[in-house]
């Protein structure tokens, strides 16, 4: 009695230890994202950002000329004007928000309501602006080429003071506390210390070129070419400095510091985000999939701007944990693997007749060790690049997984949107209308040309002979499929294509198309490519049908006066149905799951005239970014896929 009762209760104990670890692995795995979406959402593509740490509202300026406030998720204003705004600054007193726009304007809002109090025409490309304490004074910088730039001074009612012309670019430029000097860096690696004339006061050398410098967490952090990046004092003192491990060799674009000076981030070009901790230890990196170009500060955030509609932040509170959640997770993610293996072993153990079952087949097992232990490998490999594919995909075709959101932590289940998305969208119902064209069209080619060509062969005396024509008709198969495409790109092409040139030739210049640039020619194109429709595999399969049967009832049917049309109709065609059914079914799956062909002729065009399902998946996935979307597509061919299998195995099952 108490064995039988040992398994139930181990069993209902694993279960509460799997749900535990689960719910574990669940916190970790969100605290061991360093990067969340800050909920704004401009719509443009955004390029710099300033915070008001006081009233918690973010200023976000884009590369379309839109300059918006966020308090949480709620916009308070928003103005358009012309060109990118590349250098935001909050004023001082907080009411006032310094604007640096490529337009050749500096601007000056009101934060409260977005008006504008002030518009400087500056008359150059304005990329850089600062001001001072008392905001008595602007600082411009100012591009007039790739190598000139102009520090520009301006009152505080948009008076011209100074303008400082240098024959190298500029890279930053940030009030010092007296309120009349001013750091600047340049192209060539150097921070300064001048006067508003120009003076150079002192100097600090970093060596390469520096991309971007500004002030925050009380001292000017700049970050150079090379990935090197320092934080400097009043005196031009290093603060601080370190390296990025830039094992991706990404092109370094800006540098962000929380308001305490603890934790560095490096923005680069391609998206690349590292995280340096306190002690200059490289800690995170992150791929955004845009470039990120501009920071703001905030209390244990760093907030991040790039090429894309969304801001996003950094938590220095998740960041100074996060080598210990990635591998709570990464423990907890094998201990799972455990507890659900020995869950099921005792729910195996606590049902008589599958523990009687599963003692049977592991002693049937044993006796065939060896054999298993040989496949292991192969199993391993076909899970890795075959199996894991499959399961991903039918488990987050059912999420809003993008490129924007590449972790678990991220996406959200959505139920069937996606596959709601197939109906309301369109694409996918004219890829399946073409789909059936082709399939149709695929099907004719393949139960004629290789099958009289295979018969031909089959009749043809002589084994030399036989040999040598087989070997002509199947050495095509070594020329790849996507060389085949591109040679009948060419063929179709309206200028030089042999199509249209032979046509010229023969007098039928009214003949002569765009092929592929029409819609009502496009489809035909393709399904027209390979001609004469010699499929090598088809050819061999039915090859080898008619070579299987016997010469005894060749020899029976010629002595009761059949022909060899009488014998092809009713004695050689009945017989290879098997192999007619193989070549049906994998024409079917091929059919499905091309898309090479059509992408390098056509691209699905023109418009939607050659779209096909596998296309659209491709689509989604290689440039789209909608992965969850791309999944459902896979997920759906997959149904059909195994449904042709199924189907085709029954009926060649009741044949037999």
């Amino acid at each position: 009695m108490k064995k039988k009762i040992l398994w139930p209760a181990a069993a209902a104990l694993f279960l509460v230890l799997g749900i535990a670890a689960f719910c574990t692995k669940a916190f970790c795995e969100s605290r061991s994202e360093g990067i969340e979406s800050a909920d704004i959402t401009t719509g443009d593509m955004n390029q710099s950002l300033a915070y008001d740490r006081m009233r918690g509202v973010m200023y976000v300026g884009t590369h379309g000329g839109v300059l918006s406030a966020w308090q949480d998720d709620k916009e308070l204003w928003k103005t358009k004007t012309e060109g990118a705004y590349r250098k935001l600054v909050l004023g001082a007193g907080g009411d006032r928000l310094y604007a640096a726009n490529e337009s050749n304007h500096v601007y000056v809002f009101r934060t409260s309501d977005g008006e504008l109090l002030l518009d400087i025409d500056v008359q150059r490309k304005a990329v850089g602006v600062a001001v001072n304490a008392d905001e008595s004074k602007i600082a411009v910088i100012t591009n007039t080429g790739s190598s000139k730039s102009n520090l520009m001074i301006f009152s505080a009612d948009g008076t011209e003071l100074a303008n400082t012309p240098y024959t190298l670019s500029l890279r930053g430029a940030e009030y010092c506390e007296d309120g009349d000097t001013l750091m600047l860096a340049n192209k060539r690696g150097d921070v300064e210390h001048v006067t508003e004339s120009g003076e150079v006061l002192a100097s600090y050398g970093a060596n390469y070129e520096i991309i971007q410098m500004k002030a925050c967490a009380g001292g000017y952090w700049a970050v150079a070419k090379d990935g090197s990046w320092f934080g400097l004092d009043e005196n031009l003192e290093c603060i601080r400095k370190g390296k990025i491990d830039n094992t991706v060799k990404a092109k370094i674009s800006s540098i962000g510091v929380d308001t305490g000076g603890e934790y560095v981030a490096v923005g680069t070009e391609e998206g690349y985000l590292f995280v340096m901790d306190p002690g200059g230890r490289q800690i995170y990196m992150a791929d955004m999939k845009m470039k990120i170009t501009d920071s703001a500060s905030d209390e244990g955030r760093i907030f991040l701007a790039g090429y894309g509609d969304a801001v996003f932040c950094t938590h220095a509170k998740n960041l100074q944990n996060i080598e210990l959640y990635q591998k709570l997770d990464s423990i907890l993610r094998t201990a799972l693997r455990v507890i659900a293996a020995a869950f099921l072993i005792c729910v195996i153990g606590s049902v008589p007749k599958l523990k009687a079952a599963s003692l049977r087949l592991l002693k049937q097992m044993w006796k065939q060790r060896m054999a298993y232990v040989m496949l292991i490998p192969t199993f391993v490999l076909l899970y890795l690049f075959s199996y894991r594919g499959i399961f991903t995909a039918l488990t987050r075709a059912f999420t809003d997984w993008s490129v924007k959101k590449g972790s678990v932590a991220e996406f959200n289940f959505i139920g069937l949107d996606n596959f709601r998305t197939m109906l309301t969208e369109g694409y996918f119902l004219i890829g399946l209308k073409n789909l059936l064209l082709l399939l149709a069209a695929n099907i004719v080619k393949t139960l004629t040309v290789p099958m009289a060509i295979a018969w031909m062969l089959f009749n043809i005396a002589g084994a030399r002979r036989k040999y040598v024509h087989r070997f002509l008709f199947v050495l095509p198969m070594v020329v790849p499929g996507v060389v085949t495409a591109l040679v009948w790109q060419k063929i179709y092409d309206p200028s030089i294509g042999l199509l249209n040139q032979i046509l010229g030739a023969v007098g039928l210049t009214s003949m002569q198309r765009v092929w592929l640039g029409d819609s009502s020619t496009a489809m035909g194109a393709v399904i027209f490519m390979g001609f004469p429709f010699v499929g090598a595999m088809a050819l061999l399969v039915y090859y080898g049908g008619l070579l299987n049967i016997g010469n005894d009832v060749i020899e029976s049917a010629l002595i009761d006066g059949g022909t060899k049309w009488d014998i092809f109709w009713k004695v050689q065609l009945p017989m290879i149905r098997p192999q007619i059914s193989i070549m049906m079914t994998l024409t079917v799956l091929g059919a499905m799951q091309e898309f090479n062909s059509i992408f390098i002729l056509t691209s699905g065009g023109p418009g939607t005239a050659t779209y096909v399902p596998a296309l659209e998946l491709y689509l989604n996935a290689a440039q789209y970014g909608r992965y969850g979307y791309a999944s459902a597509l896979g997920v759906v061919l997959l149904v059909f896929t195994m449904a042709v299998t199924l189907v085709s195995n029954k009926l060649t099952k009741e044949r037999e």
